[in-house]
């Protein structure tokens, strides 16, 4: 009896034992299970375009960006905005013509975010435009998506300069129509968005009225003054202010957003001023990985190339200053060296001229007192001909 009562209980506890290893391997591979089953973390890009416009920040640098992006399977990618704005403080200001200039060039960047984006990634991410200085050129930029963010000190504006570039300029009718080509772009990219193209007419236009009232909780413009209580006026609808202020966005007469105002007409979907906060606006916070991507070096390697290139078309217009005053050699070999080493530097600056082209536009020309590409296609042929003709 005794051994029988034993047997049992040795069984019985046998079968314990081996239920609580059954308990404890099932636990254990129902957590691996379990954290096989789990998503993969969402994956942030982010790049950061700073310095100046259509200088330091490009299209070549931005696509280069976006395709390391895509290369490392972005699910996210945030593009902060902190674009250098010198004629914030007392620097000279540009003429209508370069604010014209910065919206072709807006144009040429605004694509990479949206065809080009659609074209080449096989799974479409999400942008997030954040926002901290857009003044001038930049300011269309950030309306390629349906996500902007802003700090709580940002700036979009400084674009009225635009429309008046063409006052004076032909009869009222041409001038209206080469305003409304130039801006259908621009417009085109807000309606895609999801934006009121109001909002940009009345940033690009000094003068034009704009107010709005919240209908549903969403805000609702019209090119008019307010009307009822309810409506608030954006613009001024006068055109009393200098240029000075209309370029600079301390005017009412045009449209210059902050974070207060691009929140409450629905431009901003939030304010954050560090990546951590913007992320948790996001809903990001819990389940995802920030990429240490190649973007921060690709825009420092366009920054130091283009400072480079710079440097040296200098460098060779001085040298070639200084060969044209002893080109007139007394002897034909003297004379041959001299045309040969100036066609070396015109070549080499033509070269780099053409390499870094969409950074040096008109206002780079300006600034650095360097002619046109064609005079020194120009000068170059002139030369070889010189040569051709000289005797020995």
């Amino acid at each position: 009896m005794l051994s029988r009562f034993m047997t049992w209980t040795g069984l019985s506890g046998a079968v314990r034992a081996i239920g609580l290893c059954v308990a404890l391997l099932a636990g254990v591979f129902g957590t691996r299970l379990a954290r096989a089953d789990d998503p993969a973390p969402t994956r942030i890009y982010v790049i950061e375009l700073n310095g100046e416009f259509g200088y330091d920040i490009s299209q070549t640098p931005i696509r280069q960006a976006m395709r390391d992006a895509r290369d490392n399977n972005a699910d996210v990618v945030i593009v902060k905005i902190d674009a250098k704005w010198e004629r914030d403080e007392y620097q000279p200001l540009p003429d209508n013509a370069a604010n014209f200039d910065e919206l072709f060039r807006a144009q040429k960047i605004m694509p990479i975010f949206a065809e080009e984006l659609q074209r080449d990634w096989p799974k479409q991410p999400r942008v997030v435009m954040w926002v901290k200085r857009a003044m001038g050129g930049p300011a269309f930029i950030p309306f390629v998506s349906p996500e902007i963010y802003f700090t709580s000190d940002a700036k979009v504006g400084g674009v009225g300069g635009i429309g008046v570039m063409l006052e004076g300029k032909g009869d009222e009718v041409v001038r209206q129509k080469q305003y409304s080509l130039r801006m259908a772009r621009a417009e085109g990219f807000l309606i895609r968005s999801g934006y009121d193209p109001k909002i940009i007419n009345a940033m690009c236009r000094p003068g034009y009225q704009l107010t709005y009232r919240m209908e549903g909780g969403r805000p609702v413009f019209f090119s008019r003054a307010p009307e009822r209580p309810d409506e608030f006026a954006l613009t001024s609808g006068e055109m009393k202010d200098s240029m000075e202020e209309v370029v600079r966005g301390t005017t009412k007469s045009v449209l210059t957003l902050n974070a207060d105002t691009a929140r409450a007409i629905g431009v901003s979907k939030g304010t954050a001023d560090t990546q951590d906060d913007l992320i948790f606006q996001l809903g990001l916070s819990k389940n995802s990985q920030v990429i240490d991507g190649k973007s921060k070096r690709i825009m420092e390697a366009w920054k130091r190339d283009i400072n480079n290139a710079t440097r040296d078309i200098k460098k060779a217009l001085q040298d070639l200053g200084q060969g044209q005053e002893g080109a007139g050699g007394n002897s034909y070999e003297a004379r041959t060296q001299m045309r040969g080493k100036q066609t070396r530097l015109l070549d080499d600056i033509i070269a780099k001229l053409k390499r870094f082209e969409e950074a040096f536009g008109p206002r780079w020309h300006g600034v650095n007192q360097v002619p046109p590409i064609q005079q020194f296609e120009l000068r170059r042929e002139e030369i070889g001909l010189q040569q051709l003709v000289d005797k020995k």
